[in-house]
């Protein structure tokens, strides 16, 4: 439970443009049914095992490892093709050989999964941790509640001659072990051939890291943080204000200089053997009451560069430390984190004497390895082209299904029917369309559309195209995005809203004093253009930790109405009405106090 004492009431007051996203296919899973102990996870033959919160001796693990996904041929998903377009040479007409134009595209396909033999041995460890007890069940891999990936590689820099490693892109990445991520970038021709010489290295530099959110509960601590608003405000990093953009490195350094000047203490009574367990769930609070997190694909063209350069000083200097494979910890490394807007006074104390739902993020890295000794001759996975015609060329563009949109076909949406523009250099216009719904995705059925070539000269150009989603909701409402245009191989597709938890908290103690025998609330948001409302009654008894609304809204907006009305016990009424933004609404301060 979070006591805090407020001044107002419920105040709490990236960098890249890729040429593909990515597909994720998943199936229901009620999360219910693998809620975990979060707390209480061992590492046994390389994998991290967790129990059941229902049943101790039920387990489930998390996937160590990645590979190249192969197809129903059992061959590796895979291809890098070097293309050379002919070039007038009106530069240096002397030469009668120069220099052609061209690139190279590479296009592979990534998977993460566990060895099942692996998975044998991790649950025999366990059972002999419960000398011998075969009840001890390892149930199978852990459903992630989201995931997120970075493409890592070092390539020589050909102005300096030395290695640098470099974030090539991000973006979200499948939830359920064994699917697939489509990655598809092009380069110009010098580093074209730079990676094809990688390629020829026993361990290319090539790197896929993901980052795997899981969640559980946490186990209950006699412990008590507290914040002094008035300290964190004079920390040099926070006081830069709202708008200034972290990553889980620089947030980490915060906290610990914070806990310096005692501007956040941590006291614990008793047994501290949980220690890092405590701090992590400690500094995720905190977090959610700091901070908001940012994918930096999704941020306006103009502000993805700063977030980038920061995580991209994050990956370069990481050297697979704290995102190596194996690694679980309380931060995403694969976001942005913006400070909020925080006008908090007082002390703020977070008890964490009950059991409360937790998130940890799971890293697993995959390298190309030695791929190029097994297929370097084979022009399926390694080819030079020429584009001598253009006007028999075809332009495939994939649509990818953010692994969050599976389960809401479930809750709140009927269909997706995405449209594709393709304006040619004749005028005339290619229209084609696709239809999204649940089986579409459990079905693993292949999304594409496609366009040709008809008098598109400029072949950059030919690139660009123009769509749109219509979003179709359970009871009639739709949603439809503006033409968007782009030159990606990929359409991605989001949740066009999100879900929020407005959680009530106040100090139950002086509400008594005043003599309050309820406090009925009221809140009141805007989805799509229905107004909504949700509305509840606390008294000063109830557990505030239990009280919370689920309200729903649409991508990128924060603020809802709320209304408070005391009932106090000589049947006199106060109410109080105002805006919030925050995900706590306190209900301690009354008009005229």
């Amino acid at each position: 439970m979070i006591n805090c004492k407020k001044n107002i009431p419920g105040r709490l007051t990236a960098c890249l443009t890729p040429l593909w996203l990515v597909f994720t296919v998943s199936l229901s899973f009620n999360a219910a049914a693998q809620q975990i102990a979060i707390d209480r996870g061992v590492r046994v033959e390389g994998l991290w095992c967790f129990p059941l919160v229902t049943d101790p001796l039920q387990y489930l693990y998390l996937p160590d490892q990645a590979s190249l996904a192969i197809n129903e041929r059992k061959q590796p998903q895979f291809s890098f093709i070097r293309y050379v377009n002919n070039m007038d040479n009106t530069a240096s007409p002397d030469k009668s050989i120069s220099q052609a134009g061209g690139g190279g595209v590479l296009h592979f396909l990534v998977t993460y999964d566990t060895d099942e033999k692996k998975v044998k041995r991790a649950e025999q460890a366990l059972r002999e941790l419960f000398n011998g007890n075969d009840s001890v069940k390892l149930r199978g891999p852990i459903v992630f509640k989201e995931g997120r990936f970075a493409l890592v590689s070092s390539i020589l820099n050909p102005d300096n001659g030395q290695n640098e490693r470099n974030l090539l892109a991000m973006g979200a990445a499948p939830v359920l072990q064994g699917s697939r991520i489509a990655l598809s970038f092009e380069m110009d021709p010098q580093r074209s051939k730079l990676l094809l010489e990688s390629f020829k290295m026993n361990t290319p530099d090539v790197s896929l890291v993901f980052d795997l959110a899981f969640s559980g509960l946490t186990d209950a601590y006699n412990a008590k943080l507290s914040v002094d608003w008035a300290e964190v405000q004079k920390n040099e990093k926070i006081s830069g204000g709202a708008g200034v953009y972290f990553v889980s490195a620089e947030i980490e350094k915060v906290y610990e200089e914070l806990r310096k000047t005692n501007a956040i203490k941590l006291e614990i009574t008793g047994d501290d053997s949980r220690m890092d367990a405590l701090v992590t769930t400690a500094y995720s609070k905190i977090t959610d009451m700091l901070f908001r997190r940012v994918e930096p694909e999704q941020l306006p063209a103009g502000q993805q560069g700063g977030l980038g350069g920061l995580l991209n000083g994050l990956f370069s200097n990481s050297g697979g430390g704290a995102m190596s494979s194996g690694k679980t910890v309380g931060f995403g490394a694969h976001f942005g984190y913006k400070l909020k807007d925080v006008k908090t006074s007082g002390t703020s104390t977070l008890s964490f004497n009950s059991r409360i739902s937790s998130d940890r993020h799971h890293y697993i890295t995959f390298n190309i390895g030695d791929f190029y000794k097994k297929y370097g001759q084979s022009q399926e996975y390694f080819k030079t082209v020429s584009l001598t015609d253009p006007d028999f060329e075809q332009r495939d563009i994939y649509i990818g299904v953010d692994g969050a949109l599976l389960p809401e076909f479930d809750k709140m949406i009927n269909s997706i029917t995405v449209t594709m523009k393709k304006d040619h250099g004749n005028g005339s216009t290619t229209l084609k369309e696709v239809n999204i719904v649940k089986s579409t995705i459990t079905e693993n059925r292949q999304l594409t559309m496609n366009y040709g070539s008809v008098s598109d000269t400029d072949r950059l150009a030919w690139l660009n195209y123009d769509f749109k989603a219509l979003y179709n909701f359970k009871g009639g409402k739709t949603y439809q995005t503006d033409w968007i245009r782009q030159n990606a191989s990929m359409i991605n597709l989001y949740v066009p809203y999100e879900r929020r938890v407005v959680k009530i908290d106040g100090d139950a103690a002086f509400l008594k004093s005043k003599n309050v025998r309820a406090v009925t609330i009221r809140i009141e948001y805007s989805f799509f253009g229905e107004n909504r409302s949700v509305e509840t009654t606390v008294k000063p008894d109830d557990d505030f930790s239990q009280k919370q609304f689920d309200i729903t809204l649409p991508s990128g907006q924060y603020a809802y109405k709320y209304t408070l009305r005391w009932r106090m016990k000589d049947g006199t009424e106060k109410t109080a009405t105002g805006d919030n933004d925050t995900e706590l609404l306190f209900i301690d301060t009354m008009p005229g106090q």
